[in-house]
């Protein structure tokens, strides 16, 4: 099932008016807004086929008996003031093994965003302005409760993109707060007429590096329609005893033969 809070989501003119992007340039084909509606309202009743492989790769995940999933939804991981985090679709699922949760994040060849060093450099500019400003608070938050200690090769923090920090801090802590003892950050990567393989290729280092300094060293590569875990993360300061971690990503060809 696919909804919007009470709202069904049945078409892509459902789609568009109960969770659409702000601005409706975004919503373009080729582009990862549409595409994900799309994809997700063509396999209904099912979830979609690369989605149902991608975890079916992993041991710790059987066939899903239930499903329900819901696009941009808010997920706070603190409690400091500003925006949550967003997250493209929020899937709860269920199988053998009991209840779990799957955050999306849907990509063209759009990026993860800032890279850690300009959004602490950000942080920084606002704490000037704002001495009550809390987002170096939450940088500092986010790389305590996430990531270990560096291994040998690994990325320094401030080479990784703060995006991916946050879409992990947010589907743990939402798992959390349910008691739901699996999360899953997985990447549906869309490759359209629009897109560009060196971009993807881009994207794909980009989760390649945050993957490794997540695990410490343990994962170093997101294959397609593969899901790795569970990580540990530290948890401390803002999810003690965090769920286990998994991390996924998903190829969606769209491109003309």
């Amino acid at each position: 099932m696919l909804h919007k809070s009470q709202d069904l989501l049945t078409s892509l003119d459902d789609w568009q008016r109960h969770a659409g992007p702000k601005s409706p340039v975004q919503w373009q084909d080729g582009r990862s807004a549409k595409e994900t509606a799309r994809h997700w309202l063509a396999a209904l009743p099912a979830l979609p086929a690369d989605v149902v492989a991608t975890l079916a790769s992993h041991p710790n995940f059987s066939t899903v008996t239930d499903w329900s999933a819901e696009p941009e939804v808010q997920l706070r991981f603190d409690r400091r003031r500003g925006e949550p985090r967003n997250t493209d679709l929020l899937v709860l699922a269920r199988d053998v093994h009991g209840p779990f949760l799957v955050a999306v994040e849907a990509k063209a060849d759009e990026t993860f965003g800032q890279m850690v060093a300009e959004a602490a450099a950000d942080a920084l500019e606002r704490l000037t302005v704002n001495p009550r400003s809390g987002g170096v608070a939450r940088l500092v938050d986010l790389v305590a409760s996430l990531l270990p200690q560096a291994t040998p090769g690994a990325a320094a923090v401030t080479e990784l993109r703060y995006q991916l920090l946050t879409a992990a801090a947010g589907v743990l802590a939402h798992a959390k707060a349910h008691h739901i003892a699996r999360s899953v950050l997985l990447v549906q990567e869309f490759v359209t007429p629009r897109t560009t393989d060196s971009r993807h290729a881009a994207n794909a280092d980009d989760l390649d590096r945050f993957l490794h300094r997540l695990s410490g060293g343990h994962f170093s590569k997101a294959a397609h329609g593969e899901l790795l875990g569970p990580i540990a993360v530290p948890g401390t300061p803002l999810f003690p005893d965090a769920p286990a971690l998994y991390v996924g990503k998903t190829r969606v060809h769209l491109r003309p033969a």
